[in-house]
């Protein structure tokens, strides 16, 4: 997929679907209950980091309230937008580094037991915290043994699988959800000023940032997919050519796309009607002898799918071998009469 649009900046401090959780959170606040850890975990695309932010510049917010929203006008409020509170820091990945480091980690830890410069909280946001080295994670079991008072750590994941089962006990877990489609699309078309299709939604697995962030280098993918499907099943392309093709650009979203694209057809093969083929919004012409397709064989292939988009999270492939073997699955399956 082409680089996507950059995010508007007057997007809102959180968004509708953060509305259980920040009630959770200020509860906990008003009654003097807060954590000292808290996990933000959910899908891309939901705004992790947004509801971080918001936590942390609530607390360093100088001015008396019942409710944890900042003011936005005093000291605290000043410094914290302008992302130089001396009681607020962000951890991220050093330039050209895909981790963070056990260094990265033990400075931030070394930090949280200093005194408050502004006689307040102290508080981190460790974002994406599943991508701490082992090393790192322990280091941080220590803080998290023994916090300092009046510190707050935030860890910001989008996946559960890279972080200890004994960081994550410490932690007050609290999964962003996927909001309601209809909430979602209402959101984007109060947002956007382009309208952006439920297929693109569907894309991002609901994921309202994300489709807000991708939808043009979405329709560019779309065309190309079902172009480059419709050559290879119809024998006007060499499966070769076009897996090298995939491989290049973009293969985790051809996956993803590849993965609703089965679903879909899968629901048609159950209920025997188009009327439950969602994804893509124009449909990709199949070869005659394809009428029939067995319902397993969709579902095996999406879960080699699954499993190749999971691989290439965590090991490095020969992308273009591996996508030569996924299309040559898919032309056997869609060329062939398979049993029911």
């Amino acid at each position: 997929m082409a680089e996507p649009a950059a995010l508007p900046a007057d997007l809102p401090p959180t968004f509708p679907w953060h509305t259980p959780l920040i009630k959770q959170i200020e509860s906990a606040w008003q009654q003097d209950r807060l954590p000292h850890a808290l996990l933000l975990h959910g899908q891309p695309g939901l705004g992790k980091r947004r509801l971080a932010e918001w936590v942390a510049r609530g607390l360093l917010c100088e001015a008396p309230r019942d409710h944890l929203v900042a003011c936005g006008h005093c000291n605290g409020c000043r410094l914290a937008k302008a992302g130089s509170h001396p009681d607020l820091t962000v951890v991220t990945p050093e330039e050209g580094k895909q981790q963070l480091s056990v260094d990265q980690v033990r400075t931030v830890s070394e930090w949280l037991v200093m005194t408050s410069h502004q006689q307040g909280w102290k508080i981190a946001i460790i974002d994406p915290a599943q991508l701490m080295t082992v090393a790192a994670a322990n280091s941080l079991l220590k803080t998290l043994e023994e916090p300092p008072a009046r510190s707050l750590l935030i860890l910001v994941a989008s996946s559960l699988q890279g972080l200890p089962a004994t960081l994550r006990s410490r932690c007050q877990r609290l999964a962003i959800p996927r909001p309601p489609t209809a909430l979602a699309l209402g959101w984007l078309h109060e947002t956007s000023s382009q309208a952006i299709p439920a297929q693109v939604l569907e894309f991002t697995g609901g994921a309202p940032l994300r489709a807000l962030e991708v939808h043009e280098a979405f329709a560019r993918l779309d065309e190309e997919m079902r172009s480059s499907l419709a050559d290879v099943l119809a024998g006007r392309a060499e499966v070769t050519r076009v897996a090298q093709f995939w491989a290049k650009e973009a293969l985790p979203d051809r996956l993803a796309w590849l993965d609703l694209w089965l679903m879909s057809l899968a629901r048609q093969a159950i209920a025997g009607t188009l009327d439950l083929v969602t994804f893509p919004e124009q449909p990709v012409p199949l070869p005659t002898n394809a009428n029939v397709l067995n319902i397993s064989h969709l579902y095996r292939l999406a879960d080699r799918i699954r499993e190749l988009k999971s691989q290439l999270q965590r090991t490095a492939l020969n992308r273009d071998l591996a996508a030569e073997l996924l299309l040559a699955e898919l032309l056997t399956a869609f060329t062939r009469r398979q049993p029911q």
